[in-house]
């Protein structure tokens, strides 16, 4: 079968969307012919592997106004035309990105099947002309786009809900979470935790809190500022890069660090005691489940944690300061709460696995093929 996968951009950009379009085309390329198009953004380049076609674009939107949105320049529009025509089946990531759009006009002008995963629905910024434009895009494109799918996966109940409320996708619409990479994310034995904190320099009686994302406005980075600030005692690794610099808050218990490999990430959410996520109007974030996967106790926002009500995960208020002071004060004065929380992530994380999802993908792929 001859793929065609469409993401915003490729990993070297820092984003969940990114791992998951990675993962997903690395396992269908040992069995599938599968040619890959993302924005290759001039501050993260892409390295590229044998069928990869990077699409030039202007990245202005993320660099000057806060939010990914690249757009596709000169030829590379007419390239996922060409591709469009040369596969069999067309997926996608989000229906609102432009290069997607092209995509969806292509695969309609081929008849070639269109498969779309969505992982979001709106996400709430402080600008409310952001909000205006989100709604408005949603309400235009996101329904074109949704409305010319043979299938729509959604990675949680809650974005499918979202939709369900104001596109018709009827019996196309499939619930798909995303997976986990096992060979890269499981817990650690103890002997390997105490290593782990021993080679970032920690000491075993630290408190140790842990962050993985873009430092922006809507991941709560205002928040951990102020938490780090008023509880001295907690040591925090903010892992990743963005339009808020935390060295900024020249804080001695906070040490940052640029985007890691994936590969690397397992020994932070190792050496870690709490993963800290206080975000807000991104869905379910994959670093949240490779958090879990390693064991480690997770603290989000009551909005992240609506979307799996049933997972071990710390509830923060984040409309109440003084209430995310006190449950974390409580938190780390039970050891054996954190414990519990630990064995608890392991066993819930379990469900998540890439290869089951990427088999339940390719079953979906192969029938809208067989019926074109």
């Amino acid at each position: 079968m001859k793929i065609l996968e469409l993401s915003n951009y490729y990993p070297e950009h820092p984003g969940g969307i990114e791992i998951v379009a990675w993962n997903l085309v690395k396992r269908w390329r040992q069995h599938h012919k599968v040619r890959w198009m993302a924005c290759d953004a001039r501050e993260h380049p892409h390295v590229c592997a044998e069928d990869d076609i990077p699409i030039s674009a202007n990245n202005f939107t993320e660099e000057h106004l806060g939010f990914p949105y690249p757009i596709p320049l000169g030829k590379s529009i007419f390239q996922i035309f060409k591709q469009a025509k040369w596969c069999d089946a067309v997926h996608i990531h989000d229906c609102l990105y432009l290069a997607n759009i092209f995509a969806v006009i292509a695969s309609r002008l081929y008849n070639k099947p269109l498969l779309i995963t969505q992982h979001v629905a709106l996400v709430p910024y402080h600008e409310a002309y952001k909000n205006v434009l989100q709604r408005l895009a949603y309400d235009t494109l996101g329904k074109f786009v949704l409305k010319h799918a043979e299938t729509v996966i959604f990675i949680s109940e809650r974005v499918k809900d979202w939709f369900a409320a104001r596109v018709e996708c009827g019996q196309n619409a499939i619930l798909i979470p995303n997976g986990i990479d096992r060979h890269l994310f499981y817990p650690p034995v103890s002997e390997e935790r105490q290593t782990f904190r021993a080679n970032l320099g920690f000491s075993p009686s630290d408190s140790v809190c842990l962050y993985v994302g873009r430092f922006i406005q809507k991941k709560g980075i205002h928040l951990i500022n102020k938490i780090a600030r008023s509880r001295l005692n907690l040591r925090w690794v903010m892992i990743g890069k963005g339009e808020i610099n935390p060295r900024d808050w020249n804080l001695p218990n906070v040490q940052v660090l640029p985007p890691q490999p994936q590969a690397a990430l397992r020994a932070y959410y190792g050496a870690a005691d709490l993963f800290v996520l206080p975000s807000a109007g991104e869905g379910f974030p994959l670093v949240v489940q490779e958090a879990l996967s390693c064991g480690l106790p997770t603290a989000v926002s009551q909005e992240i944690a609506d979307y799996l009500p049933d997972a071990p995960l710390v509830k923060l208020n984040t409309t109440a300061l003084p209430t995310i002071y006190e449950t974390l004060d409580k938190l780390f004065a039970q050891p054996k709460h954190l414990w519990d929380l630990r064995n608890a992530a392991v066993e819930y994380s379990k469900r998540w696995d890439w290869d089951n999802v990427v088999r339940q993908y390719e079953e979906l792929l192969i029938k809208l093929t067989s019926r074109h």
